[in-house]
């Protein structure tokens, strides 16, 4: 700790250096694209971009008064209802104006728009929370090299990580306002909706974490507001709800209708937990068609079912999902989220190979993947360890550093969530990624505090409601903490004995 102060002392000011991590992280960012340019779309992202180019053909149908291709947006858009079209609508304006676009343009057109969401992210982080909390996020994950390779990708991943810091955000300036004792406006239930339905649409396992926010934001407003500002809190909640419903209802009330079923967001949940805790070879009511792939096996044989029972695919995929479940116990079921946890974690920069694979790189190509792998594992590491031990711990600091770490946990918890219900891999850290680094920055920098290394900054208590905020933050932060831990020694024992 010693030395992380004396180089803190040697640095140069907050705002400074926030500027120089910047530039270094654009460095990166265009050093990379030579190894990434020339890759074909990897796996989910052939479906993102096969979205992408029949809404582009949709738009130019529009435009030039010609009815769209419904069958091209249903197998294209929806399909099977596996994926949000978040990233289709990002990335159709480039197959708009270039409809042939190749690899190399469309890395590049998703590289310049994650550089642009990560500086706005950063700014608003500046404006929120302060330079010092803008520098960690410059360094975790900016400087990561693998987080930034995939900001070349087509996945939703990392893009909707950024978007959600934009909704944490807005929820500690609507925690500041409620603690002057004023409701959030209608504006600010607007925005907040808007950010929370984009995040969402991005990336669909982030639903539990909306909804848990939108209830903690909720019940934050009611019980530290009083008459008129209750009831102004409460409808802003409700315009926020409103909006994230009404954007969210065409994407639904599309994919329910091409697929005959009420769909919400996606699809998915049902194979992947067929797949990942119940018997592969019981999935199709016995073995699937070897003749195809983990995931389109159930899939074609769903479709074949439905259509000689009449059936929706996606009623029959649970029905499958449940038969092949049907023995699962809860040893087996902890030890693969055990598995899935290591995948989830423990695999930052496994995507270099998936993306160009080792037999398809010239000698350049593999000294380029392996730089990258054994730098993302020196930074990325370190921090992980990090964040663990900011997960089993507890801030003291401050009321503001309180519901900072609060809202963090409970992201990061959340987020957490997919691999005991969904299989997990080494892409999906990235949307965890700027929590990480706030995380990795509470528990440093709390440590110094208590070392008296840093000075303590002002505690911000000072009404009596401030004071019952603080205790409230302190218990939730203990149970957050303890359930953590409870989890990580269930999952730990179900792995190793």
């Amino acid at each position: 700790m010693s030395r992380l102060t004396t180089l803190a002392h040697r640095l140069p000011p907050a705002p400074v250096l926030l500027g120089w991590l910047v530039v270094a992280h654009v460095l990166l960012k265009v050093a990379l694209f030579p190894v990434v340019m020339s890759a074909p779309p990897h796996g989910d992202e052939q479906a993102y971009l096969n979205g992408s180019m029949a809404l582009s053909n949709a738009i130019r149908d529009l435009f030039s008064f010609t009815s769209p291709d419904r069958a091209e947006l249903d197998r294209n858009v929806v399909a099977s209802g596996w994926f949000m079209p978040g990233m289709s609508i990002v990335v159709a304006p480039l197959y708009v104006v270039f409809p042939d676009a190749g690899p190399a343009l469309v890395r590049g057109y998703c590289g310049i728009v994650t550089l642009a969401l990560y500086v706005v992210a950063l700014r608003s982080v500046v404006r929120v929370l302060g330079h010092r909390w803008a520098v960690a996020l410059a360094v975790f994950p900016g400087l990561v090299p693998m987080w930034v390779y995939f900001g070349y990708g087509a996945w939703g991943d990392l893009n909707a990580g950024l978007v959600l810091l934009l909704v944490v955000l807005r929820l500690v300036e609507m925690f500041r306002t409620l603690r002057r004792g004023e409701a959030p406006t209608v504006r600010d239930g607007l925005v907040l909706g808007l950010l929370s339905v984009v995040t969402l649409y991005l990336r669909s396992s982030t639903s539990v974490l909306l909804a848990g926010l939108g209830v903690v934001a909720l019940a934050t407003a009611v019980v530290l507001l009083r008459g008129a500002p209750r009831w102004r809190a409460v409808g802003s909640a409700a315009v926020a709800g409103v909006v994230f419903l009404l954007l969210l209802a065409p994407w639904s009330a599309y994919a329910s209708h091409v697929l005959d079923a009420r769909v919400l967001t996606t699809t998915t949940v049902a194979t992947s937990k067929a797949n990942t805790f119940g018997d592969r070879e019981q999935v199709c009511f016995g073995p699937c068609d070897p003749d195809s792939t983990l995931w389109f096996r159930p899939l074609r044989y769903a479709r074949e079912v439905g259509r000689a029972t009449g059936t929706s695919e996606v009623d029959v995929l649970k029905e499958m999902s449940a038969y092949a479940r049907r023995d699962m116990t809860i040893h087996g079921y902890l030890d693969q989220v055990g598995h899935n946890l290591a995948a989830y974690s423990l695999q930052p920069a496994v995507f270099v190979d998936h993306v160009v694979p080792e037999d398809e790189r010239g000698p350049a190509g593999s000294a380029a993947a392996w730089t990258v792998k054994v730098t993302t594992w020196l930074v990325y590491f370190p921090a992980l360890l990090l964040v663990v031990a900011a997960l089993l711990s507890v801030v003291r600091r401050s009321l503001e550093a309180r519901l900072v770490d609060v809202l963090v946990k409970l992201c990061l918890g959340a987020l957490l969530v997919q691999p005991f219900v969904h299989v997990a891999g080494g892409r999906y850290w990235t949307t965890a990624a700027p929590f990480f680094g706030l995380a990795a920055a509470t528990f440093v920098v709390e440590r110094l505090v208590r070392a008296g290394r840093l000075p303590a900054p002002a505690t911000g208590v000072v009404t009596d409601g401030d004071r019952t905020v603080e205790r409230w933050l302190n218990r939730i932060q203990v149970v957050l903490a303890a359930a953590v831990a409870i989890v990580a020694v269930a999952v730990l024992a179900a792995v190793v004995l």
